[in-house]
């Protein structure tokens, strides 16, 4: 009977050993599987600013003004769709929300209020009819600094040329300015 009893308590603590290890291992493996699980970065873009230098004698105002909303818009839609960004509204965005009107400190105000970590802000450039730029900067608003500060440039004054510069000031964010 005493032999009964060494092998059942030897068998009870190969169990208790066995559960051991599957919580040991459990333990190891939970932050692995949680690492991707991350809080989205709050992102406010404000409205981008637009400059023309090419000196073109027709007047394009109307056009560009139009180019630059659709490019706000093809923006947002290719921040919006990434997951690691959260995207916030600007309380501004009804009316002017650049970083000339309001401002950048009052922009940075309204994106905090908004509970944004991060603010987009930009500028499009109308360098000729074929050359055109793209001035952004991601600041961080809890130290006020720049996260980054990119300059990208494109081809043509077009609404498919302002809609591609605007898809691809989408993935320079998305790939350099969010961390």
């Amino acid at each position: 009977m005493l032999k009964v009893q060494s092998a059942e308590v030897r068998f009870r603590l190969f169990e208790c050993g066995q559960f051991f290890l599957i919580l040991m291992g459990a333990g190891l493996l939970a932050p692995a599987a949680f690492a991707d699980v991350v809080e989205p970065a709050t992102l406010a873009v404000a409205d981008f600013e637009f400059r023309d230098t090419s000196g073109e004698v027709r007047d394009q105002t109307a056009e560009h003004e139009a180019r630059l909303k659709a490019f706000g818009v093809a923006l947002q839609d290719g921040l919006s769709g990434n997951q690691k960004i959260d995207l916030v509204a600007l309380p501004c965005q009804a009316e002017q929300c650049t970083i000339k009107d309001p401002g950048l400190v009052d922009l940075s105000k309204q994106a905090k209020t908004a509970s944004a970590k991060y603010l987009l802000i930009g500028q499009v450039h109308k360098m000729s009819t074929l050359v055109g730029w793209v001035k952004f900067a991601v600041l961080d608003l809890s130290n006020n600094k720049p996260v980054c500060d990119r300059y990208l440039t494109y081809r043509g004054d077009t609404d498919e040329a302002w809609r591609r510069a605007a898809e691809f000031t989408a993935r320079d964010v998305e790939k350099h300015c969010i961390p």
